[in-house]
């Protein structure tokens, strides 16, 4: 776990980079050309649907939902796992703040994207959950499929839709991924720690 979380702190910083650099967004406007060019009306609808999974209401009702469950079961991330979920939303918009980059249609505050890098962190979560609770093997294995398959829909939509670069989701993935792990590796081991029990 710790050598993804320093290769995903690694991949971050790098991306960081490039988006400071307009001299280096080259690839970023050609893959814009190109999802432009595959747009089609049957999928427009689709795409809208699924970037609303990422949005910050979505993801604060799912946040609670995640949380009730987590309550009810006594677990004691059940208290942590909200702050987490506001955590990550500050943090990315720290970083949107301080690299202040346009977006496609215009505007600022494009890297990274907000709508990847917490839905890595929600959609990651319930995956660590899932792997690290007693669950059964079905719905470990069907639970992190769906929350993949999330993920990468978000991301795509956030190109398809042109409110973000390349760069600016791969940031949200790889941002998203550093800070979730980064966080429970610490919040986590602190909440099931026995001194806690009591």
């Amino acid at each position: 776990m710790r050598i993804v979380t320093v290769a995903a702190l690694l991949a971050f910083a790098a991306l960081t980079a490039v988006a400071m650099m307009p001299s280096m967004h080259g690839v970023d406007q050609q893959m814009t050309t190109v999802m432009q060019d595959a747009r089609r009306p049957a999928l427009e609808a689709p795409m809208w649907v699924i970037t609303f999974m990422g949005d910050g209401r979505m993801l604060l009702l799912l946040t609670l939902v995640t949380t009730g469950v987590l309550a009810r079961r006594r677990d004691p991330l059940a208290r942590a796992f909200p702050v987490i979920m506001l955590g990550s939303a500050v943090a990315e918009w720290i970083v949107k703040w301080l690299v202040a980059r346009p977006r496609p249609r215009g505007g600022s505050f494009a890297f990274p994207s907000g709508h990847v890098f917490t839905s890595v962190a929600f959609f990651g979560g319930v995956v660590y959950l899932l792997w690290t609770r007693d669950v059964g093997r079905l719905w470990r294995v069907v639970g992190t499929a769906a929350c993949v398959l999330v993920i990468v829909g978000i991301t795509l939509s956030r190109l398809y839709l042109k409110f973000h670069w390349l760069t600016d989701v791969l940031g949200g993935v790889t941002g998203g991924i550093a800070y979730l792990l980064t966080v429970l590796a610490v919040v986590d081991r602190h909440a099931r720690s026995p001194g806690d029990a009591a």
